[in-house]
């Protein structure tokens, strides 16, 4: 989970809070009261329900889709278009990957992105261009295989180049100048923004 102060800054916009059902009981930990919790409801606690028990709760046991993408879907249903998803990554290696997928899958039809307490993480597949302080530490991590990856404003610049997994990465490089640009040819990038510590 991202820190106190970075969930501070994200509820400071007012945003609709939809909990994908055992992240209520984070929610709950947090002080963050939900317009909705959505989800097969295995993992949400007695204590937490009872905490909640005035909050709209959507019972959706389809095991098809993960809980993560009924909280989207919802979301989508409302006719928003962006979303900031915390507690995606973490504990669970394969739950982490499997909501990486999940990233790439509603990047199409939302500005989408996952914000933990060390990055800011979001798919590139086409191009973006971004603002970024000096030294901030930028890592790309290709999901299957990219080509044609330009990037300008870091240390180590690609130049019409290559990433695979299993092959080669982009981890660990740093912004130079800004703002930063990055683009892609063919396939579809996981773009990390470390935080400043």
């Amino acid at each position: 989970m991202p820190t106190r102060k970075i969930t501070s800054a994200l509820l400071e916009e007012k945003p609709l809070i939809v909990c994908a059902d055992g992240g209520a009981n984070k929610a709950r930990t947090f002080g963050i009261l939900p317009h909705c919790i959505i989800g097969d409801l295995d993992s949400i606690t007695e204590k937490t329900r009872r905490t909640f028990r005035s909050v709209q709760t959507i019972y959706n046991p389809d095991q098809y889709s993960t809980d993560l993408e009924k909280a989207l879907d919802f979301v989508l249903k409302k006719k928003i278009r962006k979303a900031v998803v915390i507690g995606a990554t973490g504990k669970r290696a394969d739950h982490t990957v499997a909501n990486f997928s999940i990233l790439r899958k509603y990047h199409d039809r939302m500005d989408i992105s996952f914000v933990d307490a060390y990055c800011d993480i979001r798919i590139v597949t086409r191009s973006v261009k971004f603002e970024a302080p000096l030294r901030q530490i930028i890592s790309l991590a290709p999901l299957g295989k990219c080509s044609g990856i330009i990037t300008k404003g870091l240390k180590y610049p690609l130049k019409d180049e290559p990433l695979e997994i299993g092959v080669n990465e982009g981890h660990h490089n740093e912004v130079v100048s800004s703002p930063v640009k990055i683009s892609v040819k063919k396939g579809s990038l996981l773009l990390f923004m470390v935080r400043k510590k």
